[in-house]
């Protein structure tokens, strides 16, 4: 990717860096040292329009390569979706169980101090932002 496209994209959009190369990786080695199955992620870099992959299934049953396959430069990440919840298949006839990640995933995220939101059933985790006030908490009317 070309950096100098990325700053300029950055500056013209107006965002504002939230993580770094050091909080990428205390999180990716948190999550693959944590987790027996990490959780799949779906991530959009600062250039592309579309993020990848296009749609994260509600039904995952694969988990996602936190060790090798984690993106790099990490400079390029403006969010990562993470599932939480992971289908894990025990054979044809048998039902799935469902591997609910979300409680360690917020605990390793608050620990590591990296900014998230969660909404429904995902946890988004940002590299830039154009407004921090999206991590404040929701005071109820």
């Amino acid at each position: 990717m070309d950096r100098q496209k990325e700053l300029q994209e950055i500056e013209e959009r107006q965002l504002t860096s939230v993580m770094n190369k050091t909080k990428w990786g205390e999180l990716r080695r948190a999550v693959a040292n944590t987790f027996l199955f990490e959780p799949p992620y779906q991530i959009k870099y600062v250039l592309e329009d579309t993020p990848d992959p296009e749609f994260l299934s509600k039904t995952a049953y694969e988990s996602g390569d936190w060790d090798d396959g984690f993106p790099y430069p990490t400079s390029s990440i403006e969010w990562i979706r993470l599932r939480p919840k992971v289908l894990v298949y025990k054979g044809a006839i048998v039902e799935p169980d469902i591997c609910d990640m979300t409680d360690e995933l917020i605990s390793i995220l608050t620990k590591e101090r990296i900014p998230f939101i969660q909404d429904n059933e995902m946890i988004q985790i940002f590299g830039y932002v154009r407004d921090t006030g999206i991590f404040e908490p929701k005071l109820d009317a």
